[in-house]
């Protein structure tokens, strides 16, 4: 404690930042150990130590959803990921990202939020408005037939949509998704990589779609999440973790919650700037100091530590980019880059593909972080770490480059 405050340091930063639930840091970073039931385990993972799970159709070593899900779990059964969605409907699908359908109340608030503060907004909202019989064509055929993919419209519309991008003209996709934005139809399945839509009600348990709690409640419990799955955070961070139609509120509830006694003041060693702990969580970090011991895992560009490229360089010193858009020449550390979490430190990246072929997980670089040599324990671990996702990918081989410049890692 430093003048009343929970001191975080380095060691701990890195620990409660990768994962902390409500159980706590110390409960929290247990779930980089592998669960023996992985149905359970995607759920809990989910709910407690995520908050949401980013979805990526890049697939060069395998879907970003459940690299993240792999990267805490170790092995576990994809397909338990759809079946909680469209079997179970324990998650849902909305705006590129996997949730708890218990969470649903607190997304339905964005959903309803009709605000035009942002250009995009006001855009999508006049488009909605001059393509009535659109909207009125969708609605209808999905309450008819649903569920339907999105060819399965003709798009045609009064007024096009025009975009620069790959959504120029297309008007039953862009109906959809606008749809979607605001809470009336959900993915509700999928036939390969088309997504399959239908009425919301349809895609979620009905009671999902009630709630006793106040717009206030959901918001204040939505914030005490997000700190949650982000161990250590300033209210910036916190409020991005959630969305943005929704930010400001959640910056209103902060105070309030630290009056409460629920979000407490840390400081964070070498950092500047206001930071929060969990109540639980503050009380567990003399503990962690003390007596935690880490593991070595690979990360997804879109895990939760280090999306917020910012919050991570802070925390670990690692200045982290995804290259999947840099052409070829310009890649400093390869196309789909895995950071390397050894016990709290990023120690470096690895740049892997899966070879169906040849059935191998290739490793096209491996780039260390500056800083102390590495031992040969060091590199057995992340040799490890490699061999458990060439597993989880199933492919039956890790191939190197020359010259990896880490011992141990053969």
């Amino acid at each position: 404690m430093l003048d009343g405050l929970p001191c975080v340091s380095r060691s701990t930063r890195a620990i409660a930042s990768a994962t902390s639930g409500s159980t706590g840091v110390v409960a929290a970073w247990s779930r980089y150990t592998r669960f023996t039931c992985a149905s359970l385990g995607v759920m809990s993972e989910i709910e407690i130590s995520l908050v949401w799970l980013q979805l990526d159709p890049t697939s060069v070593v395998a879907r970003s959803h459940l690299l993240v899900l792999w990267s805490r779990l170790g092995r576990y059964d994809p397909a338990d990921v759809a079946r909680l969605i469209y079997r179970d409907q324990r998650l849902f699908e909305w705006r590129a990202f996997l949730y708890p359908t218990r969470h649903l109340p607190f997304y339905r608030l964005a959903m309803r939020s009709r605000s035009l503060k942002y250009v995009h907004l006001r855009r999508r909202a006049a488009w909605m408005r001059q393509n009535l019989p659109l909207r009125r064509q969708v609605l209808s055929r999905l309450r008819r037939e649903g569920p339907l993919a999105t060819s399965a419209f003709d798009g045609r519309a009064a007024v096009s949509w025009h975009s620069r991008g790959w959504t120029n003209d297309r008007n039953a996709s862009q109906m959809l998704e606008f749809l979607s934005a605001r809470g009336l139809v959900l993915v509700a399945g999928r036939a390969g990589q088309e997504r399959l839509w239908d009425l919301t009600e349809r895609c979620v348990p009905a009671e999902a779609l009630l709630s006793a709690a106040t717009p206030a409640k959901l918001i204040r419990d939505a914030t005490v999440r997000s700190l949650c799955a982000l161990g250590v955070a300033t209210p910036t961070q916190i409020q991005n973790m959630l969305p943005a139609a929704l930010r400001g509120s959640v910056a209103k509830a902060i105070p309030s919650l630290e009056r409460a006694g629920e979000l407490i003041p840390a400081r964070v060693a070498e950092l500047k700037g206001r930071w929060y702990v969990h109540a639980a969580d503050a009380e567990r970090i003399p503990a962690l100091e003390r007596s935690w011991s880490g593991r070595t895992t690979l990360l997804s560009p879109f895990d939760t530590l280090i999306r917020d490229r910012a919050r991570a360089e802070a925390l670990f010193g690692m200045r982290y980019r995804i290259e999947i858009y840099v052409p070829r020449a310009k890649r400093e550390h390869g196309y789909f880059a895995m950071p390397i979490l050894h016990e709290d430190e990023l120690i470096g990246r690895i740049d892997p593909r899966v070879d169906r072929e040849r059935n191998t997980l290739v490793v096209n670089a491996v780039h260390l972080e500056p800083g102390p040599k590495r031992d040969a324990a060091t590199g057995r671990a992340v040799a490890q770490a490699l061999a458990d996702l060439a597993r989880f990918t199933g492919m039956s081989h890790v191939t190197l480059p020359a010259g990896a410049g880490l011992p141990g890692l053969r």
